[in-house]
């Protein structure tokens, strides 16, 4: 019996342009990365990146980004995972959990 995958690369990119139109008003770009994006599947996780434009004009808006994320996939929870240590780079490590699914969140910057 093969088991289904969580999230699959089509459901990642579907949920990728969901966002990215939406993220430009925070100063950020979406991308995909983790099992989706290296095998096409992932049976956990789907992570997700949010980078800073390369703007004059903008500044990134970690705190507008995460309320609106959390308006449209509810409430957030802190990644305290063995796996993702301290990081220097990443302003906020996050997991939600719409429609059940787990969605892992790394914002740069802002």
């Amino acid at each position: 019996m093969r088991l289904v995958p969580m999230w699959t690369l089509d459901a990642g990119l579907t949920m990728a342009a969901q966002v990215q139109a939406g993220s430009r008003k925070f100063g950020y770009h979406v991308a995909l990365g983790g099992g989706v994006l290296n095998r096409g599947e992932s049976f956990k996780d789907l992570d997700v990146y949010f980078l800073p434009l390369d703007s004059d004009t903008m500044s990134p808006d970690s705190a507008g980004v995460l309320t609106w994320l959390e308006s449209l996939w509810g409430v957030s929870e802190s990644i305290n995972d063995p796996n993702y240590g301290p990081s220097p780079y990443y302003k906020l490590k996050l997991k939600f959990y719409p429609e059940n699914r787990r969605i892992d969140v790394f914002v740069v910057g802002g």
